[in-house]
């Protein structure tokens, strides 16, 4: 009887608890409409093909608009909610990937036409998604007219023509390997006088000059044209590679891209590939930029990144990490927004290297939860694997569903066949505990938080090894962010560490997978294999008293009600209905959930 009135007091407090952050909600709100989203990065090829040509196009995406994004009012249980999109290049090119453009002020036919482009935007802007496109500058296409022209003339040694200067030509290339070779550059095609051009990624992609003032008029037009048809910011590819040589000089260029794009568009966002240490990241954010890839966090960074951290489970540390760079890049740039990802189309699939569901959940949770804009690779919210060892493995067509409605698309020219995941991204909005309806709960509780996405992050580590745990303080507002890192349950007493202000819950998402473990256990079975006792799929998230229980791969958000009398959200936020604190399941009486 004790047992049972003392399970019943605390069911009463915690109801009390719940009772008060639904109230918040329906108080008066904030509404912020800034350059902080959730992206989502779509390679067009192979996206969606709306033609039956076996091509990913620009008709395609808007065929999957409703998933990315359900329309105002309407039921977004199917969507994932994104709020951003990053186009990789759509511009003209003679390659699959598109990084070689050929006319930078036009579209790929192969994609669709301007018209296709502009309704995209449109209905875009319509559902409040910002549309980014990736402004290839490093570097031109070797089919490219101006380097056509440039050829021409070395090759009939016209050096007065205006194009030879749009590249950089030379006899005596800068960089010679131990045998004599040049190393970033190549001949010029057809030309005998021994003639090279810069060209550090390939052949394909000559380098363009970027101390002539011709190509920086060129540059500006090409932005200008792009922006007044609607785009909303550029993603700046291989940034560091403005200048080989020379850090300061690619800032400096990098700097003058940014000046230029927000004197035509105040609020036009910028996010700068800089495939580099975080220290150097920092550096360059003294450009002005908005934000620059995160690649400590992505499998690249040994110490820093999301896989090493969920490998060892040290929490503690990765909270210190995060802290500590977000202290670096805002002392480069106040405004500084980080940009996170586990993967990319340069990198291999997040689903390769982070073995089973409920790590793919986890590293989900970390990444979607860290403070900047999120940026999602497309699929890799259903757990597509590939890439390795082989590019065009990168960058495979998204899988839709099992049963393919008739229109394939044919995988990027040299890519190997790979069956993943098992079922489609539309599949697995129909499961629960499905990886895509992670992600979508993931948007979904950050945008209840809008603290977490534009904080200065403070470590709250001392909680528990196991445990990474952060407060985010923005206008007066302030959060806390806890991530239970093991497949164990952990119990931590906020009050006695210190944090006896964050005493609201604020919401939460679980990362297991209860049918997971009910088809591994009945497996194991057969080999006579002792398996532990499941986790329940809703196993509760209990805040009694200052004690806070975490589920096995919980992510948990504590609200500090003494800061701010009403909660903010974003201008695109949608009602937070699956993630409410009033989602917790009560347990029964022999302490277990029922399903």
């Amino acid at each position: 009887m004790k047992k049972a009135v003392a399970f019943l007091l605390a069911i009463g407090m915690l109801t009390s608890i719940l009772s008060s952050c639904k109230t918040d909600i329906q108080e008066e709100k904030k509404v912020y409409d800034d350059n902080y989203r959730n992206f989502y990065e779509i390679y067009v090829r192979s996206f969606s093909d709306s033609n039956g040509d076996g091509i990913g196009d620009l008709q395609g995406v808007l065929s999957k608009l409703d998933y990315l994004r359900a329309a105002k009012g309407q039921d977004d249980s199917h969507s994932l909610g994104i709020d951003a999109v990053w186009f990789m290049p759509i511009c003209p090119s003679p390659s699959d990937h598109k990084y070689d453009v050929t006319d930078y002020c036009n579209i790929d036919p192969s994609y669709g036409t301007m018209e296709d482009f502009e309704e995209l935007l449109q209905k875009f802007h319509e559902r409040g998604i910002h549309v980014i496109i990736d402004l290839v500058l490093n570097h031109s296409s070797q089919l490219h007219p101006w380097f056509i022209q440039a050829c021409e003339a070395v090759n009939n040694g016209d050096f007065d023509n205006k194009y030879v200067n749009y590249y950089t030509f030379t006899t005596e290339p800068e960089d010679i390997d131990e045998e004599g070779n040049p190393v970033g550059y190549n001949p010029v095609p057809g030309n005998e006088e021994g003639y090279y051009y810069e060209s550090r990624f390939s052949p394909n992609m000559p380098d363009l000059n970027l101390d002539n003032p011709d190509v920086w008029a060129e540059i500006k037009d090409i932005m200008k044209f792009w922006i007044e048809k609607g785009v909303d910011g550029f993603r700046l590819d291989a940034c560091k590679s403005f200048y080989t040589h020379s850090m300061s000089k690619s800032i400096e260029a990098l700097a003058k891209i940014v000046e230029y794009g927000k004197s035509v568009k105040s609020d036009c966002y910028f996010v700068a590939e800089v495939w580099d240490s975080a220290w150097a990241i920092a550096q360059y954010y003294n450009s002005g930029v908005d934000s620059i890839f995160n690649f400590d966090c992505s499998y690249m960074g040994p110490y820093a990144g999301l896989y090493y951290n969920i490998d060892t489970g040290n929490g503690r540390k990765l909270g210190h990490v995060l802290e500590d760079f977000n202290i670096g890049i805002r002392n480069s740039n106040l405004n500084a927004i980080d940009a996170p990802f586990i993967s990319n189309h340069d990198t291999p699939r997040s689903g390769t290297y982070f073995n089973g569901s409920a790590n793919k959940k986890l590293a989900a949770s970390l990444y979607m939860m860290l403070p900047g804009n999120p940026f999602i690779y497309y699929g890799e919210e259903t757990g597509m694997t590939g890439g390795w060892e082989n590019d065009p493995d990168k960058r495979l067509p998204i899988k839709w569903s099992t049963e393919e409605s008739g229109i394939y698309i044919i995988p990027p020219t040299g890519a190997h066949y790979i069956e993943s995941p098992r079922y489609g991204a539309l599949e697995q909005l129909e499961h629960e505990t499905s990886l895509v309806n992670h992600y979508r709960k993931l948007i979904k509780l950050k945008n209840m938080n809008p603290e977490i996405q534009r904080a200065q992050v403070v470590s709250a580590s001392d909680l528990h090894y196991n445990v990474a745990s952060y407060t985010c303080a923005y206008e007066n507002s302030s959060v806390m962010v806890i991530h239970n890192m093991t497949g164990t349950p952990k119990k931590i007493n906020v009050r006695e560490a210190g944090y006896e202000d964050y005493s609201e819950l604020s919401g939460f998402v679980i990362g297991n997978d209860y049918i997971e473990q009910e088809q591994f256990k009945a497996y194991m079975k057969n080999y006579e294999y002792e398996v532990p006792e499941l986790v329940p799929k809703a196993a509760p998230v209990f805040y009694v008293n200052g004690e806070l229980t975490l589920p096995p791969r919980a992510t948990v958000v504590l609200r500090n009600p003494g800061k701010v009398n009403s909660t903010f959200v974003t201008t695109t936020t949608a009602a937070p209905a699956d993630v409410s604190p009033t989602d917790i399941v009560t347990p029964t009486d022999s302490e277990t959930v029922k399903e």
